[in-house]
């Protein structure tokens, strides 16, 4: 049998679960631009749904929900597929506020895992301790003092790593607890690294209950690897570390086979946003990616429109990212058909308050409307893509096209800002992102 037939024939006899999340909603004001404190501060809604199998609904484009390769050629990725038993595959998954709280990237991840194997968490951040929405299913904290950025404030006062956020010790001396949560699925990890700018020195390492673990660090330019002398699921981190640490974020490794999926999001980013940080390819290489997904678009619909820059910022950022990762296929999303909220005034006569007659007030209405910059922004993204030989997965079109938004509204799909989904939602769109990559690695091109 040929590795080709191999692998579809293993994919033919897969189960498929799916899995159910939840995230709040953004708030947008009358001139179009996200409201700033909303966009980058919003909370996440606490899962309460049952893991069940989300009915795909009748607009849905089933026929185009497919990997446009524009000339790629994925026979590399198939083939790490094919071996995950044996070496783990890697995914990164870069975005904004719909990649941040990990909800549909989770769906991916965990079917994904569910099929070829879990590897490990995979990476992980401190958005808690920078202020904002953290993914549930890990911890990342710590009781001592930081001075944090993140990737949308307007002036960085330290270095912003490729996850977007950045904390430095207030002291000589600090700790970080890391690991994942007690869920249904158990997942335990015997290696982790810090991803960090500037000298540290590991001084101990202990479990949950406090006990003293064996392990070995091991110093790299841009990480600290911890390899552990068991599994475990929960570690405390004591570290010393001169003026000039900042720390980025870590990555659960189980040494052993499978996949990873790795999510980067940062609520109210663009293509510029990441440009901005200027090393995020180089950030990303230590996580040896065999696929870089790239979902950005949204937040620069709410902006003025320059589609020459636009696709410049995609260049920009792909080329970052291929350049230190040459080996990684690259695949870009396109944002689906949103609303944006509409301020109108109208007038109105009131009675007034303890005299005799009317007054005429000025009352703020406000409305929704399709987003008409979300379109050309698809096209251009589409167009890049054939350009310059990365794949597309068009998301627009797969959602439903042009008035897929009413319909995710009528279907309770979208959350009441009618740019983010409800759990349903992201639940729906990871699956169809997930059978779109199955079918990519059945397919030939």
């Amino acid at each position: 049998m040929t590795s080709y037939n191999k692998i579809i024939s293993f994919f033919a006899s897969l189960a498929l679960p799916a899995f159910v999340y939840a995230q709040a909603p953004l708030a947008y004001n009358s001139s179009g631009t996200i409201d700033k404190e909303m966009r980058e501060d919003f909370v996440v809604i606490p899962d309460e749904a049952d893991d069940i199998d989300i009915p795909i609904p009748s607009f849905i484009k089933r026929n185009a929900n497919h990997i446009i390769y524009n000339g790629a050629d994925w026979t590399g990725l198939r083939r790490a597929f094919e071996m995950s038993k044996e070496s783990p595959v890697s995914i990164v998954h870069i975005g904004d506020s719909h990649v941040q709280a990990d909800i549909n990237t989770s769906t991916v991840r965990e079917l994904l895992q569910y099929d070829f194997g879990n590897a490990g968490r995979g990476l992980v951040s401190p958005l808690k301790i920078c202020g904002t929405n953290q993914p549930t299913d890990y911890v990342f904290q710590s009781s001592n003092s930081w001075n944090t950025v993140k990737l949308m404030n307007t002036s960085w006062m330290q270095t912003v790593g490729f996850t977007g956020t950045s904390i430095r010790p207030a002291s000589s001396t600090s700790e970080l607890t890391i690991g994942t949560k007690d869920t249904d699925d158990y997942n335990p990890f015997s290696s982790t690294t810090l991803f960090h700018n500037g000298k540290l020195s590991i001084k101990e390492v202990t479990d949950a209950d406090g006990n003293k673990l064996d392990f070995r660090a091991i110093p790299s330019r841009d990480y600290t690897q911890i390899i552990l002398s068991s599994l475990a699921t929960k570690i405390n981190v004591k570290f010393a570390s001169a003026g000039d640490l900042t720390l980025y974020g870590a990555s659960l490794s189980g040494e052993r086979p499978g996949v990873f999926y790795h999510s980067i999001g940062n609520n109210g980013a663009t293509f510029d946003s990441y440009n901005r940080i200027g090393s995020v390819g180089l950030g990303i290489n230590p996580l040896h990616p065999n696929l870089v997904i790239i979902s950005l678009g949204t937040n620069e619909a709410f902006g003025r429109q320059d589609i020459a820059r636009f696709k410049r910022s995609i260049h920009l950022l792909v080329s970052n990212v291929r350049q230190a990762n040459p080996g990684a296929l690259i695949l870009l999303t396109t944002p689906m058909e949103c609303h944006r909220s509409v301020l109108t005034k109208s007038k109105a006569r009131v009675r007034r308050k303890g005299r005799k007659g009317y007054r005429t007030v000025t009352r703020t209405n406000k409305t929704y409307a399709v987003n008409r910059n979300i379109a050309p922004l698809r096209k251009a993204i589409l167009d890049y893509g054939k350009a310059n030989g990365v794949a597309v997965y068009d998301w627009y079109d797969v959602a439903g096209g042009t008035g897929a938004s009413t319909s995710w509204i009528n279907s309770d799909l979208f959350a009441k800002d009618r740019v983010h989904h409800t759990h349903k939602g992201y639940n729906l769109e990871g699956r169809l992102l997930y059978d779109a990559i199955m079918d990519a690695l059945r397919s030939q091109n």
